[in-house]
């Protein structure tokens, strides 16, 4: 049986497929998103942000650590890592802490990273 604080403690978000959103999110936690989203997208705290393949972004994303099966149109600025799978299509600006481009992955963009190793 799940109990309240099972639920209160739980910072885990999921937006799923046919979802759509106008406006700007802001969230606490690791996030899954496999939806239509047109505004920025920012994770609080400590968190890891996922663009399902399918997933469509127009805005800015700010997190600490990204990753792209999907496709961003925008700016993306993630103090970890982002990492852009071979699914993903991308338009925009990348600030970053590390950046990996997979092989097939499409990519238009201006990118700063810095390595923090």
């Amino acid at each position: 049986m799940i109990n309240d604080q099972d639920f209160k403690d739980f910072h885990y978000n999921v937006f799923g497929a046919k979802t759509r959103i106008n406006g700007d999110i802001i969230l606490a936690g690791d996030a899954i998103i496999n939806s239509s989203i047109e505004g920025s997208i920012e994770i609080k705290d400590t968190g890891k942000l996922v663009l399902e393949r399918g997933s469509f972004v127009k805005g800015k994303i700010k997190a600490i650590d990204l990753e792209i099966f999907g496709q961003v149109e925008g700016d993306i600025e993630c103090s970890g890592l982002v990492s852009i799978r071979s699914s993903a299509v991308v338009t925009g600006s990348i600030k970053s802490g590390r950046l990996v481009i997979y092989p097939g992955a499409v990519v238009e963009m201006n990118a700063s990273s810095q390595d923090q190793t």
